[in-house]
């Protein structure tokens, strides 16, 4: 399930068509156009671009991804300035969700309403209203507007601007001539998309999600590097001037010092950085010489790094990952180019934490397949899969919800006889305790855990698997027999878990126009797009059952409770937004009823064992690498204080966090 991906959906969304125009000699030739979109490889959906005779412009799009994705129609109408003086949109969202949001200019007033916003405004005849429930298809309307106005750059409704800030001409198969167009203001950093030689909107390329123009299918994979390397050489260039790499010696002074085996604060605790290693840990005063960097940790709290340990990181994760104090991931399911990024971030050719396992994805084609990774026909070409994995560095494996559940046993053995772990989604028609027993070590989410006492019948491809819980979970008898043995058997069979639960929040409590409750304490620190993405709302709530929705997923928060009682392994990860999602995903095991100390531990010495480091990293020791984070308060006493981070250290390089959020837009916490 990645949520990830629904993050990079709407801030795509936001990003590429916040503005829209047309000017009225074009609508006398605004052709009509269609796209295809692609989830991976695999043809997902459409985009239909045309204009009616009345001068209307319309948008429809529509995918499909695993059982989600959006269906939206939208009527736009400018006035004689090329601006929106009426956007209609209505269908359903990514979750299925009813979506209506309507836009009107009258009498100098503009208004607009949707199911999460609300207001108005004086009309300025120059700005353009941001719609969150919109497509690709009116980028062509905000692409003439841009390059038509001072600077690029435009203001929006409600809020905010965006800018054209660079262009790049490219010829494709020496006949095919695009332009790559950067623009800025809408998200955490730059943000891409191609336009044709007729400055339409001719495509958005990745290799999660493609959207390009028909009959051009074959040139998506000709655009992706290209774009990829312009992506990268903007953050390469801002690299450099986010982390320093001292010249001398780090002596942290007067600090406390979370000690991640007893789970305690030692108090005054002097602690000496030299290189990428931990020198010295002291009671007693250390001398401040000529030869030492000297950052001092009165009322405040050093940590081991902090470890994320259910990621699908990209380039522009790194850097909200370090700033929120997570300096190891492990990443669940990516593009090829993994192993790349890895080394980009260990070499700082990119600012990021340490990949410090990377999950090769599998799974069965077909309707439901995943996104990414191999996407196998056959059990021998999963097998297959297994091997390349391995020979590329990978140590983990995770299997997906397509994959037949009688394809288990014998994948989960190749993975093991190369040493290599097995983790993932329950197969459709399987249910955890038949994935454990054919070879599962790990289960990805807690609603499978929840799944489990459900039926093998449900289709868990589609969004049953959501869905099913969220009616059902609120019954779930910790007390039970059938229970009791599942968390027995997890026991006996040391699988550890990654509940993710903190995805399930905003998924089933909230409704459109309420703010996800795993970023609310956070949203004011956004760009105002970004912001805005959160209030969207999560599954589609039936009448007369919010409070069973939410009862099932405090639920999901008892069963967290249930593995920790029981002393089953759990790991914290987050599959959403880099660093606060982790901040959220911490907070909410207290919220469980874990203790502090042992959120702590888990977040830090417990999740370096399950990913084979906790000799070098995981704990405050003498000889151990320079993995470290500065802290204002005592998360031990408060876990809200782990969102205060004021010092990063990653292999004995220093980060500061306000310097890092300054880089893309968001505040920091002072």
């Amino acid at each position: 399930m990645n949520t990830s991906l629904k993050f990079v959906i709407v801030v795509l969304s936001m990003t590429i068509i916040s503005c829209q125009k047309e000017t009225k000699k074009a609508v006398k030739v605004y052709e009509s156009l269609e796209y295809n979109i692609y989830m991976g490889d695999k043809l997902a959906g459409y985009q239909k671009s045309f204009q009616g005779k009345d001068g209307v412009y319309h948008y429809v799009y529509e995918f499909n991804d695993r059982g989600r994705g959006p269906h939206i129609n939208e009527k736009v109408i400018l006035n004689d300035n090329d601006v929106i003086i009426s956007h209609e949109i209505y269908g359903h969202n990514y979750l299925k969700d009813t979506v209506s949001e309507i836009f009107e200019v009258k009498e100098g007033t503009a208004k607009w309403k949707s199911s999460s916003e609300q207001g108005e405004a004086k009309f300025d005849n120059n700005s353009f209203f941001s719609a969150i429930n919109g497509s690709f298809g009116i980028t062509d309307l905000l692409i003439k507007k841009l390059l038509s106005s001072e600077n690029k750059e435009v203001n929006l409704l409600p809020s905010g601007s965006i800018k054209i800030t660079n262009i790049d001409n490219h010829k494709i198969n020496d006949s095919t001539e695009l332009r790559l167009v950067e623009f800025t203001g809408q998200s955490f950093t730059p943000s891409y998309t191609w336009i044709d030689k007729n400055d339409r909107f001719f495509g958005y390329v990745s290799p999660w999600f493609t959207c390009i123009q028909k009959g051009y299918d074959s040139i998506a994979k000709q655009l992706q590097p290209i774009q990829k390397q312009k992506e990268e050489e903007y953050l390469k260039n801002l690299s450099p001037s986010l982390f320093e790499t001292p010249s001398k010696k780090i002596l942290i002074k007067n600090v406390g010092v979370f000690n991640s085996k007893t789970g305690k604060i030692e108090p005054n605790r002097f602690i000496v950085v030299n290189g990428n290693k931990i020198e010295q840990v002291s009671t007693d005063v250390i001398t401040e010489g000529d030869d030492t960097m000297v950052i001092d940790g009165t009322n405040k709290t050093l940590l081991p790094g902090l470890f994320d340990m259910h990621t699908h990181i990209s380039e522009t994760d790194g850097v909200m990952q370090l700033a929120a104090g997570v300096t190891s991931v492990r990443d669940l399911g990516n593009s090829s180019d993994l192993p790349e990024l890895k080394e980009n971030f260990d070499v700082n050719k990119l600012v990021g934490p340490r990949i410090l396992v990377m999950s090769g994805f599998i799974d069965k084609a077909g309707p439901y397949a995943g996104p990414t990774g191999s996407i196998i026909n056959t059990l021998e070409e999963g097998i297959q899969a297994i091997s390349d994995y391995h020979d590329k560095g990978y140590t983990q494996i995770k299997l997906y919800s397509s994959i037949p559940p009688e394809w288990v046993k014998p994948l989960a053995d190749k993975a093991h006889e190369l040493g290599m772990r097995v983790s993932g989604h329950i197969p459709a028609f399987m249910i955890a305790e038949q994935a454990i027993k054919s070879g599962y070590d790990e289960i990805q989410h807690v609603n499978m855990l929840a799944l489990n006492f459900l039926s093998d019948t449900i289709d868990t491809r589609q969004p049953l698997r959501f869905s099913m819980v969220a009616e059902h979970n609120h019954k779930l008898d910790f007390e039970s027999k059938k229970f009791k043995d599942f968390i027995r058997l997890l026991k006996e069979k040391n699988i550890v878990i990654d509940p993710t639960v903190s995805i399930f929040d905003g998924m089933f409590t909230v409704k459109a126009g309420e703010a996800d409750p795993s970023f609310a304490k956070i949203l004011d620190r956004l760009p105002l797009s970004v912001q805005r993405g959160y209030y969207s709302g999560g599954l589609p709530i039936p009448d007369g059952k919010k409070d069973q929705y939410k009862a099932s997923y405090d639920k999901l928060l008892g069963i967290v409770k249930q593995l920790y009682d029981n002393g089953v392994t759990i790991v914290p990860g987050t599959d959403s937004m880099a660093g606060f999602g982790l901040h959220a995903e911490m907070e909410n095991y207290v919220k469980a009823g874990i203790p502090t100390s042992e959120v702590l531990k888990i977040a830090t010495l417990n999740s370096a064992k399950i990913a084979g480091v906790n000799d070098n990293l995981g704990s405050i020791e003498e000889g151990k690498l320079a993995d470290l984070i500065l802290v204002d308060g005592n998360p031990v006493n408060d876990i809200n204080d782990i969102r205060k981070v004021e010092l990063t250290i990653k292999n004995g390089n220093i980060y500061n966090p306000e310097k890092l959020y300054k880089a893309i837009g968001v505040k920091h916490f002072k």
